[in-house]
C-alpha cells in the first residue's frame, strides 16, 4: 500500500508540472499573439515593416522608410541584471544627409554637467531658460547652432522630451534608447514615432 501511494504521489507531481508548463506555454503564446497583433497594427499605420515574432525569446523590431529622407526603426532587447531582466524599448530616425553641425543635443543632467566641466568644454546657449534647462547643446560653430535651433524646432523638443526618455539629436538622426519596460499600445508606438517624425521634418533642410 505504501508503494502504491508513492508511485501515485510521483504521478500526481509529473501531471501538475506538466499542466503547469502547458499553462505557462498558453500564457506566453497569448501574450506574444496580442503584442505581435499591437506591433502590426502600429506598423501598417506607420507604413513600417513588421515581421510577426514566432519564437518565446524572438526580437520585436520594425523598420522601413518614410517619406524620401527619414529611415525609421523601433526595437526591444532585454538586458539581464543580475537574476532578473529587463526590456528596454527605442526608437530611431536617421537623416538621408547629415546637418554637418557637429551638432549634439541630449536630455540636460547633472552627470552631463559634470563631464562638461571636466572637459573643458561649454554648452551652447540658445538665450531661452527653459530649453538651456532642458538640454545640453553642442555643436561646431555657436552661431550656426543658435540660428539652427529656432523656436518652433526648440518647441518640439521640448515636447518630445516629455514622452520620450534619453532623446538625443545629431547630425545624423534622432534617437530615444533605452526606455525601460515593453510598449505594447499601438497607441504609443505610433504616437511616439510620429512625434520623432514631426521633429525630423523640422529639422531636416528643404529640397
Amino acid at each position: 500500500m505504501g508503494d502504491e501511494a508513492w508511485y501515485a504521489a510521483i504521478v500526481g507531481v509529473i501531471i501538475l508540472s506538466g499542466l503547469s508548463i502547458f499553462f505557462i506555454f498558453y500564457l506566453v503564446r497569448g501574450r506574444r499573439t496580442k503584442n505581435n497583433d499591437a506591433w502590426k497594427q502600429a506598423a501598417t499605420e506607420l507604413g513600417l515593416d513588421f515581421t510577426p515574432v514566432t519564437r518565446m525569446f524572438g526580437k520585436y523590431r520594425m523598420s522601413g522608410v518614410i517619406g524620401k529622407q527619414l529611415s525609421c526603426s523601433v526595437w526591444a532587447h532585454t538586458e539581464q541584471h543580475g537574476q532578473s531582466s529587463i526590456t528596454y524599448m527605442n526608437y530611431d530616425v536617421s537623416f538621408s544627409q547629415p546637418l554637418n553641425l557637429g551638432l549634439v543635443v541630449k536630455r540636460e543632467g547633472a552627470i552631463l554637467g559634470k563631464i562638461a566641466k571636466l572637459s573643458g568644454k561649454q554648452d551652447i546657449h540658445t538665450n531661452n531658460h527653459v530649453f538651456d534647462s532642458a538640454f545640453t547643446i553642442k555643436g561646431d560653430d555657436e552661431y550656426k547652432v543658435k540660428e539652427f535651433l529656432t523656436p518652433h524646432i526648440q518647441s518640439k523638443l521640448l515636447e518630445a522630451r516629455n514622452m520620450l526618455k534619453n532623446l538625443v539629436v545629431s547630425d545624423d538622426s534622432i534617437s530615444s534608447t533605452r526606455m525601460r519596460g515593453f510598449t505594447r499600445e499601438s497607441e504609443i508606438l505610433v504616437q511616439n514615432v510620429k512625434l520623432m517624425i514631426q521633429l525630423a521634418e523640422l529639422i531636416i533642410p528643404n529640397d
